[in-house]
């Protein structure tokens, strides 16, 4: 698998870099299993360099966006319509945020998943229109909510159409490219509109304790931001935080226990009941931040 080195950081384009993190699995050995997002393999990591202008965490030697993209259309991944009911929860959360912003009513999630967003944000009036890279998610989400994904890269989604809110909810951490993925936002996105980012938060408390455990440290996760770095590359087009919290996760007893042990999926009698138990999880280790550009941000 042929990888590429970095000089500058990715972000911010500085030479201050530094090695990081050794790896801890054999990138010849990745498939598109790998990627899922459902994956439960925690604690596999790239070679990974930070860059001490920005903080950014990024990995080094690193995957093409064009490799990763050929991953990503091929991966399957049928766990994570199954949890439905618990990201609602969370969804909501957001979309409830987003109503006391008052933004238009054309949104655009990048790495839509199986729409299970997009699915509730159309329930609350949206024009949704989403991303996604997986084939079979694409599938998914016609199958389940008979909403049509634009199936492939952002980069080659079309530019015409400007939308009122921009969403990249767990999306950005999969990319070599967050500079050219906010460029690309900033194409589509209206001058007043607002752009929501979910994203792991490498300096968090939880990160530290959990060290080599984390569960952020994935294989499908190439890029780490802290609130430095996120402040970082907003700036960069011109966009300012207006509210940020960290962000809950709420997920059913089967999801949490069947990550921490795979056997429980052969526990039929279990499912019904663990599925009906829903956690939320405050583990304060992601951002949840909403950004408009600065001439907005009255």
């Amino acid at each position: 698998m042929q990888l590429k080195t970095r000089e500058n950081c990715p972000l911010c384009n500085s030479k201050n870099i530094h090695p990081f993190k050794t790896p801890t699995f054999d990138p010849e050995t990745i498939d598109p299993g790998n990627f899922k997002i459902t994956d439960h393999h925690y604690g596999k990591i790239w070679p990974l360099s930070k860059c001490n202008s920005c903080s950014y965490v990024f990995s080094n030697p690193f995957l093409p966006a064009e490799n990763l993209s050929k991953l990503y259309s091929h991966m399957k991944d049928p766990d994570y319509c199954d949890e439905t009911k618990g990201r609602s929860k969370s969804f909501k959360t957001l979309l409830n945020r987003l109503a006391k912003l008052n933004p238009g009513k054309k949104l655009l999630d990048i790495g839509a998943a199986g729409g299970i967003f997009l699915h509730l944000a159309q329930k609350n009036g949206f024009d949704v229109h989403g991303i996604e890279a997986s084939t079979f998610l694409v599938d998914q989400a016609k199958t389940l909510f008979d909403i049509d994904l634009f199936q492939g890269d952002m980069m080659d989604f079309p530019t015409g159409k400007k939308y009122d809110v921009i969403t990249l909810l767990d999306f950005i951490e999969h990319i070599p490219e967050p500079a050219a993925c906010l460029k690309k936002v900033d194409e589509l996105l209206e001058k007043s509109g607002i752009l929501v980012v979910v994203t792991p938060d490498i300096e968090s408390k939880t990160a530290r304790i959990m060290g080599k455990h984390w569960w952020h440290f994935r294989i499908a996760h190439v890029g780490y931001f802290s609130l430095t770095s996120l402040e970082n590359l907003l700036s960069q087009y011109g966009f300012i935080i207006i509210y940020k919290k960290k962000y809950r996760w709420n997920f059913s007893l089967h999801y949490i226990l069947t990550r921490l042990f795979q056997n429980l999926k052969n526990k039929k009698s279990l499912q019904k009941f663990l599925k009906r138990v829903h956690l939320i999880l405050p583990l304060s280790d992601s951002w949840e931040i909403y950004a408009r550009r600065y001439e907005d941000k009255s």
